[in-house]
């Protein structure tokens, strides 16, 4: 059987592949060259045909962009912070949904905006809810520990249900070109792998934590849809061990490096060796900074090029040097300017997130919508207050 070329369109590397090496369906390949991304699904073309115009599909890039203004942001960032304080956080609502509105109708896929439609009062009623829990959990903890034990093992055995809801509130409400996008329930699933997987960390030593964040990137990818077209997820549990175990490998190397280096260069410097240990301090937490910043955006690029929607296919380029910068100058800003310089850093990232990730699909992303229904905020309020986080 005669072998397929893949040829790269940035440097023309051309590579031979067995068919039976060949992926199933349309993906993203990497040049072994130059490392550009594209997509690739020559092999998976259907014997020649009479050419049609019905048949024919143009695949063209598909780019996101930001548009937002750090003066117009900061407008609405400082009454939202000023409102919630003096009404004691009841304004809360109303300030996520006016952040949400304008973070979402500055971001752009092709020419088309995205859109925010909570309200906020449905937001509110999710809030107080939220609030009331806390509440109880902070009386029941001053009380008796054993209260608290037993409302953090309640609040365990919930964090399931909280993600699926908010997951399903939040893109319920999100909006392109006027389809909602949608998010399937399966809550036995979503026990499995958020309350499940978890406890067996401890007894592996960690090891199964790359299958773990394999299944629950799976589980809200391929659960996502956009109208009645759902999101699909091709990376495997293989693709997150081989990533970590990079990720080890880079520390141990860093680490042994700077092991070997303190201990000849300890004896040459005798009692003065005191003076390096704020060095060393220094360096462990500068390593553990960069360890998180590669793994983020790794995980951000793994996730986002493993995920489909249709025939269409997401790529994503971040890179970890310019994400660690955007952090650490944002840091800076922030603190030197006493918090008012965080909507210029919110857009600062906004913009560049949008400009690492584009949508290689048809030209035209239009499909039939499903009718949803209204569901509640209450898990994602709930979540929120108690630090559940959901997201790629």
């Amino acid at each position: 059987m005669s072998k397929i070329t893949v040829t790269c369109p940035g440097c023309s590397c051309r590579q031979e592949i067995a068919p039976q090496q060949l992926p199933p369906r349309r993906v993203i390949a990497t040049c072994p060259r130059c490392g550009e991304r594209f997509p690739f699904s020559g092999h998976l073309q259907e014997p020649p045909e009479p050419p049609t115009a019905a048949a024919e599909v143009d695949f063209v890039n598909h780019r996101f962009t930001f548009t937002g203004d750090a003066r117009e942001y900061f407008g609405i960032w400082i009454v939202n912070l000023l409102l919630t304080v003096v009404t004691f956080g009841l304004y809360s609502a109303w300030a996520k949904v006016r952040k949400k509105r304008y973070l979402y109708g500055n971001t752009l896929l092709g020419d088309a905006p995205f859109d925010y439609t909570a309200e906020p009062l449905t937001i509110f009623k999710g809030w107080c809810i939220a609030a009331a829990l806390f509440t109880i959990y902070s009386l029941g903890s001053s009380l008796h520990p054993l209260l608290g034990g037993l409302f953090g093992l309640l609040f365990f055995l919930a964090v399931p249900w909280l993600i699926v809801r908010s997951r399903l509130f939040n893109l319920r409400n999100s909006v392109h070109r006027h389809i909602r996008f949608t998010f399937r329930t399966n809550y036995q699933e979503a026990y499995l792998i958020f309350a499940a997987l978890p406890l067996l960390i401890l007894p592996t030593l960690g090891l199964i934590m790359p299958y773990l964040i394999f299944r629950q990137k799976k589980f809200l990818a391929e659960m996502s849809g956009y109208g009645n077209t759902p999101f699909t997820f091709s990376a495997t549990a293989g693709d997150f061990y081989r990533f970590f175990a990079k990720v080890g490998l880079g520390i141990a190397l860093i680490a042994g490096s700077g092991a070997l280096a303190a201990f000849f260069l300890a004896p040459a410097a005798g009692d003065g060796v005191i003076a390096f240990v704020p060095l060393i301090i220094l360096g462990i937490f500068a390593l553990y900074f960069f360890v998180v910043i590669y793994v983020q955006t790794g995980l951000a690029n793994l996730t986002w090029n493993a995920t489909g929607l249709g025939d269409g296919l997401f790529i994503s380029s971040l890179r970890s040097r310019d994400m660690a910068w955007l952090y650490l100058s944002n840091a800076v800003a922030i603190a030197c300017s006493f918090g008012l310089m965080v909507p210029w850093a919110t857009v600062r990232m906004a913009r560049y997130r949008c400009e690492c990730l584009e949508f290689s699909a048809p030209a035209d992303l239009r499909t039939l919508a499903v009718e949803q229904g209204e569901v509640s905020a209450g898990g994602e309020e709930i979540g929120d207050l108690f630090g559940v986080e959901v997201g790629f």
